[in-house]
């Protein structure tokens, strides 16, 4: 028997779904703490205690309708997970839904982006996270959590916003392809600026985006595999979204890299409320009513 997102009596059967929700269970990429194929099971699990009105939006998103996948059994190797993710992932577009992706250590989104690469032509990747994950290859591997921003950005453009901890070699690849990220220090001393400027570089009408949970501080996101302080605050997330997807047409997203810890239960529960309030902007911003 699956989880559902919200619990089984706030499902809709997929035929009705704005938002299909793709749990994908892989941390085979994991260069420091482990732990995040069990993020997908718990999110799901925390989700069943949200409220369901939204207060900020005075509506309850769910009513969009949404849809959630049974947890699948994903290959260890990197290859046959890529290739899974980008196959479930086309599947839901080809169903002109929302795919929402559940992860999972960040590998699992270079899957999804090739799938909305080749159904999307012009698309942009807005990418939250602490780290620039622009290695080319890293522990031998192209297909790593470090290297899924490089991936994106062979397929489309990608716009960074969060960034506070990069390889040398990174920042001078993003120096030379004049793409450097909006950092979380821009963020925190000037939040409207900041906003401004990841408005300005998006290049296109339709964004997918991903978010590495530790774009957050600690302080906010402690359970999560390569933490780093000076992150941003949970309300400097949610205004750079809600701004991002009032401008913008999403085709997707998904939240990664959380790895639960014991007896913590509240960073599951806040990747919950995050997954329901982007469902939530989506909603309010794109018109969505059920299909």
């Amino acid at each position: 028997m699956g989880l559902d997102f919200l619990g089984a009596p706030y499902s809709a059967g997929i035929d009705h779904a704005t938002f299909v929700i793709s749990p994908f269970p892989y941390d085979a990429t994991a260069s420091y703490g482990t732990g995040a194929r069990f993020a997908p099971a718990r999110i799901l699990e925390a989700s069943a205690q949200l409220e369901l009105f939204d207060e900020e939006l005075e509506e309850c998103p769910y009513k969009a309708g949404i849809h959630t996948l049974e947890i699948p059994e994903v290959p260890v190797e990197p290859e046959m997970a890529r290739r899974l993710s980008r196959d479930i992932a086309r599947d839901i577009l080809r169903g002109e839904n929302v795919p929402v992706f559940l992860g999972g250590d960040h590998s699992i989104t270079i899957g999804v982006i090739q799938a909305v690469t080749d159904i999307f032509e012009d698309v942009t990747v807005l990418h939250l996270d602490a780290h620039t994950d622009m290695r080319n290859e890293y522990q031998g591997s192209p297909l790593s959590h470090a290297c899924v921003a490089r991936r994106a950005s062979e397929l489309c453009q990608v716009v960074q916003a969060g960034i506070r901890s990069s390889s040398e070699a990174e920042w001078k690849h993003l120096k030379k392809m004049e793409n450097l990220p909006v950092t979380a220090y821009m963020i925190r001393q000037d939040l409207e600026q900041a906003t401004r400027k990841i408005l300005e570089k998006i290049e296109s009408e339709k964004i997918y985006i991903t978010i590495d949970v530790d774009c957050l501080d600690p302080s906010v996101m402690p359970a999560t595999g390569t933490p780093e302080p000076g992150g941003l605050a949970w309300f400097e997330l949610l205004h750079l979204l809600k701004e991002s997807i009032k401008h913008h047409k999403v085709v997707g997203f998904d939240v990664v890299e959380l790895s639960p810890a014991p007896g913590l239960h509240f960073p599951e529960f806040t990747c919950a409320r995050l997954v329901y309030k982007i469902m939530g902007y989506i909603k309010a911003f794109e018109g969505i009513s059920p299909k």
